[in-house]
């Protein structure tokens, strides 16, 4: 199962239990269906919430929640706290950004959600989740071993705590049979490159400027990726001359750079052209005629963070207004109207989806800066490459292990796909990797949480025949 807040892979699995309409307090979650499953290493939740939600903000902030899970883990109701008749184990209080484990005595141990017992996707708004939560080791399958019958189920409650606060299920519990076997692991994805007509973008936040604290480990990923274009966000210390300069003496080939503010696009082809959109950059790359008979033209994007909403809806429109006058022959530099086009970056989509959709859809925040338009031109919207980490069903690209806040995916990768054919793609965790993997890419474990606080995304495009 693959939390990706996209839901395909819940096919046609029938809702453990559906709920009530409207019986949820006003102005609070309406909880409707619930869809559960394991892979004998962690739960899975596909949770209806009734109203558009951000599940990590608190009820005093926009969109807020109060919602809690209840997690009997060893099926005893006589250990853990009690919450009506169960036995608590793992309390997960979404909206206020809290795990809390109780002993066998019930004593509570608080942890951050940046711990990653719990992920739920999408990390921007909606009015359903998917949520991932790792079981202890000691409820986990492992192999052809049965665990005893009674750790072989998990009952839970899902309450939005306040006064009349909506609850699943509306009386009793839920008790769910856990997997006998865990679900192997899903194909590897390789680091190597598909193909000599390949374009290899490597798109990555450098926290702050991280790069030029460890440069060695960057040496290494570059090295280890071997990438043709290189998008940078919050690199606020360095010009573009000196991030040229870097990635000239780690790669082979002639490289040129241009920089806006903290974000920098490092090319191995000629830069056309390059124009600011507000903290944001558009860069026309030409190139060789070996790859295909278009241009590409990347956008590397870095909108405001966190609560900033009103920002990123400024910045978005402006970017997608930007792509739209290019298609239309009227941007601030000339293209082949059936140019390649991407758009990628750490776009914080922290906030409301609305900015997902103009971004992927072309669907304006504000009207005023309308008409909406197709990004993808014959595609309608554009396509988003789905950027699995090599190793392990996961999609989270930003993580911090000392935050109040999960780990959650913040940067994207979109593209024109009637110009482009995506190869392959995926999210680099040294974490999650084999050690003969590392040691033939000349990498280590600890490399990805050295490097930034986010994660490295891969992408191989070619360019499509017009």
């Amino acid at each position: 199962m693959l939390t990706d807040g996209a839901f395909e892979e819940w096919g046609k699995r029938r809702p453990r239990i559906v709920d009530s309409d409207g019986d949820g307090a006003a102005g609070g979650l309406d909880l409707g269906r619930l869809w559960l499953a394991d892979d004998g290493e962690a739960l899975f939740l596909r949770l209806e919430v009734g109203r558009e939600t951000l599940l990590q903000n608190p009820p005093s902030a926009a969109a807020g929640n109060r919602l809690r899970l209840y997690l009997d883990l060893d099926g005893k109701r006589s250990t853990g706290v009690a919450v009506g008749v169960l036995g608590v184990d793992l309390e997960l209080r979404f909206g206020e950004r809290q795990i809390v484990r109780y002993d066998a005595d019930g004593a509570p141990s608080q942890e951050r959600a940046g711990s990653g017992i719990y992920q739920a996707m999408p990390t921007h708004s909606s009015e359903t989740f998917e949520i991932r939560v790792t079981l202890p080791a000691e409820v986990q399958a492992s192999g052809a071993e049965a665990l005893v019958e009674r750790r072989r189920k998990v009952r839970m409650v899902l309450q939005e705590e306040g006064a009349g606060g909506d609850r699943l299920p509306n009386r009793g519990v839920l008790v769910y049979r856990l997997a006998k076997k865990r679900v192997g692991p899903p194909a590897p994805i390789g680091l190597g490159r598909s193909g000599e007509r390949s374009i290899r973008i490597l798109s990555l936040n450098v926290e702050d400027s991280l790069i030029g604290v460890v440069p060695e480990i960057y040496e290494a990923l570059f090295k280890a990726l071997q990438p043709d274009v290189i998008c940078l966000q919050s690199l606020a210390d360095w010009s573009a001359q000196r991030t040229r300069q870097f990635v000239a003496g780690v790669l082979p080939g002639r490289w040129s750079a241009v920089r806006v503010g903290d974000v920098h696009t490092v090319s191995s082809f000629g830069i056309r052209s390059a124009e600011a959109v507000d903290g944001n950059l558009v860069t026309h790359i030409g190139l060789p005629s070996r790859l295909g008979d278009r241009d590409v033209v990347i956008f590397n994007a870095h909108p405001p963070c966190c609560a900033n909403d009103a920002g990123r809806d400024r910045e978005v429109d402006n970017l997608m207004a930007t792509w739209r006058d290019l298609l239309g022959g009227a941007g601030p530099f000339a293209i082949d109207p059936e140019d390649a086009m991407v758009l990628l970056g750490d776009f914080n989509l922290v906030g409301y989806r609305r900015q997902l959709e103009a971004l992927r859809d072309g669907v304006f925040v504000d009207p005023a800066n309308g008409p909406d338009f197709d990004p993808g031109r014959s595609d309608g919207s554009l396509r988003e490459a789905p950027l699995r980490h090599t190793h392990r069903r996961l999609i989270h690209t930003w993580r911090r292990a000392s935050s109040p806040f999960a780990p959650g995916r913040l940067d994207f990768v979109f593209y024109t796909g009637d110009a482009l054919e995506e190869l392959a793609s995926f999210v680099l965790d040294t974490e999650g990797m084999p050690a003969d993997v590392l040691d033939a890419a000349g990498l280590t474990p600890t490399d990805s949480l050295l490097v930034s606080d986010h994660l490295p995304l891969v992408v191989d495009f070619s360019v499509r025949e017009r």
